[in-house]
């Protein structure tokens, strides 16, 4: 099923002049922004709620080496600092010229960077010392799963419970916490690591995410419309595949997405006090329900290699 096929599916429940697509009768509010909506809900629905094999992906993140920055617009108890900053120096750790402490970029806005500490130096201008121990990650990433190690490496790293078990040693005490910072941009997921690496290294692991999310373009191509013919020719289907293990579009993505769809305004236009419609809904819900727990209960390997168990005396 691709996106405009499920649009079309929900769109069933909606009167005639409603399901065209682009709508054009004025009468009616456009569906198709609730429709849209209500695909990427469930998509995200799926994305936390199904097991692993559904949703798990291999990732990698670098972590850069060691780099020499040329900053300017420093003052005592100054919390930022300009300079041409490497895309990657957000999170990271930075030594100032002239402070003894290390301080930390939280954030960078073009050449600011906002600083975690004042800047406890006398000097205006010289040269930083960028040191890699944070690496944003991907956005689609939901969460990071073991094994965390270096490329091409058997030794894991350990989780840590927070920022304050960190380890400062390296070897079999390095760590990784994953961290989150919000900004006017929206939160951002950060691997830390238990001290700055010496030269680039690549970190691997497994991580869950979320599909992309569907717009407006995978329904249909707005260049397709033709404004002055006579008749109503829907546009040609861009074809977009549902991002759905397995082919279970019928049974688990569209209750779900149905269900979120006749919570949005466009079903005020459906008249859910008649009898018929209320034994709808009410299917509706079921089906919805029942696709979480067939979601839930799917298992790729259905055999699980067997277990010692002590024997309690």
């Amino acid at each position: 099923m691709t996106a405009r096929e499920a649009v079309n599916a929900m769109f069933r429940h909606l009167r005639r002049e409603q399901r065209r697509i682009p709508c054009t009768d004025t009468t009616y509010d456009d569906p198709l922004p609730d429709a849209i909506d209500s695909i990427n809900a469930a998509l995200q629905q799926m994305a936390v709620l199904a097991p692993l094999f559904a949703v798990k992906q291999q990732r990698s993140v670098w972590f850069h080496a060691p780099a020499t920055v040329s900053v300017s617009g420093l003052t005592i108890g100054g919390m930022t600092a300009t300079a041409t900053w490497p895309a990657w120096a957000a999170g990271c750790q930075i030594a100032l010229p002239g402070d003894l402490g290390m301080n930390r970029i939280l954030s960078i806005d073009a050449t600011t960077a906002t600083l975690h500490f004042p800047y406890m130096g006398a000097e205006t201008t010289g040269n930083a010392t960028l040191n890699a121990d944070s690496a944003d990650l991907a956005a689609d990433i939901i969460t990071v799963l073991e094994p965390v190690r270096p490329r091409g490496s058997r030794t894991t790293l350990l989780p840590a419970g927070g920022r304050d078990e960190l380890a400062t040693g390296c070897g079999n005490d390095a760590r990784y916490f994953i961290e989150s910072t919000m900004s006017h941009t929206g939160v951002q997921l950060r691997m830390m690591l238990s001290g700055s690496v010496s030269a680039d290294t690549v970190i691997e692991f497994q991580a869950r995410t979320v599909a992309d999310q569907i717009t407006q373009a995978d329904i249909y191509d707005a260049e397709d419309i033709d404004a002055e013919a006579e008749v109503y020719t829907p546009p040609p289907d861009p074809g977009t595949p549902l991002p759905i293990m397995g082919g279970f579009v019928e049974s688990i993505f569209l209750p779900m997405a149905t269900n979120t769809f006749f919570s949005k305004p466009c079903i005020t236009n459906f008249d859910i006090n008649s009898t018929q419609n209320t034994n709808t809904l009410k299917t509706i819900r079921e089906q919805a329900a029942q696709a979480i727990q067939i979601l839930e209960q799917m298992r790729p390997q259905g055999r699980k290699p067997a277990r010692l168990m002590p024997g309690w005396g």
